[in-house]
């Protein structure tokens, strides 16, 4: 029994899979209409916007670093987007402007921590603020409203082989992801980074680069989650991704991504942010409060680090044991 316990601890995803499969085995009890094909569709398509900005996160913390920014970064590049909607500029046009505001704060929050040495902390919480407030001001401009195409409204909409889009995007994206993190000489730097900079520095990993190039990603993932999410609500409100980078962060340490760093996982933080979105539905169903959601989130990352730290220990002593139990199998040799 404790054998097996200690592979499932060592296949990645595997807990946050037993939970989810646990969220949805409970929920489903107290309403048959869970299960509906419906409501696991919604529920799926829902998870996509935090699963995608969770993703960036996940490569983030795994180089040793933090974003706060990406819930404000996930708004503002959604409302770029609307705003140039609303001023009658080609949707691809619009879209690329999206994402190119979401990338420029990604490389901003980059430069400023390893090109000026400011602490990721501080500079993240400085750009949500600016990002949050250039939101008010576009949407103090002009309604980000109304003006949606139908080749943007698809975006969240559509459906490719009867599977909506941002289900078949959110797939794929992880996929590619796990490759580039598991699979690539820059992922190997990502984590090499996050285990030890100055080792990494020592075996010749631009670790400055590395993390430059992972805060970009996290401000491009931001931005292709907020242009999704304006198509999906067809509309931006000046709050709009408020509370996201908070999700992020709990999806991607649920999944197993160490927020000490070294350790990522793309296919846990998927399950995760799965996961969040199971339970905010669930809770809806069984009449739970909505706003009893958020002081789950913050109380999953306590749970997760707990449990992060209890399962390397329990792993770390099970290895020595076993160690031991071998070491004195072994007798030692004697001459005559």
């Amino acid at each position: 029994m404790q054998s097996l316990l200690i592979r499932l601890l060592r296949i990645e995803g595997a807990p946050i899979s037993l939970a989810l499969a646990l969220a949805v085995i409970v929920f489903s009890s107290l309403n048959s209409a869970f299960l509906s094909l419906d409501n696991l569709a919604i529920i799926a398509v829902q998870s996509i916007f935090v699963m995608i900005i969770a993703i960036g996160m996940s490569f983030v913390l795994t180089s040793g670093a933090i974003d706060l920014s990406v819930g404000a970064v996930l708004g503002l590049s959604g409302g770029v987007t609307m705003f140039l909607l609303t001023m009658s500029i080609p949707t691809a046009l619009a879209i690329i402007g999206g994402l190119m505001v979401g990338t420029a704060f990604g490389l901003l929050n980059g430069f400023l921590i390893t090109r000026l040495g400011l602490s990721d902390f501080i500079v993240t919480l400085s750009t949500m603020g600016i990002a949050g407030g250039l939101l008010k001001i576009l949407a103090y401009i002009r309604p980000l409203r109304g003006a949606e195409t139908d080749s943007f409204t698809w975006l969240s909409y559509g459906e490719i082989a009867s599977i909506p889009f941002p289900i078949v995007f959110g797939f794929l994206l992880v996929i590619t992801c796990t490759l580039l993190l598991n699979a690539t000489v820059f992922g190997r730097e990502v984590q090499a980074s996050g285990m030890s900079s100055a080792g990494a520095t020592f075996a010749g990993i631009d670790v400055k680069n590395v993390r430059l190039i992972v805060f970009a990603l996290s401000g491009f993932l931001a931005a292709v989650s907020g242009i999704l999410l304006a198509a999906r609500l067809a509309s931006v409100q000046p709050a709009l991704g408020t509370g996201y980078e908070l999700q992020a962060i709990a999806a991607a340490v649920l999944g197993g991504t160490s927020l000490a760093g070294g350790r990522g996982t793309i296919i846990g933080t998927a399950m995760a942010a799965l996961l969040l979105a199971t339970l905010n539905t669930g809770l809806q169903i069984a009449g739970v409060d909505p706003t009893w959601y958020p002081v789950f989130v913050g109380a999953s990352i306590l749970g997760a680090v707990a449990f992060h730290q209890w399962s390397e220990s329990y792993v770390e002593v099970y290895d020595l044991g076993a160690s031991d139990v071998a070491n004195s199998d072994i007798s030692p040799s004697s001459s005559v």
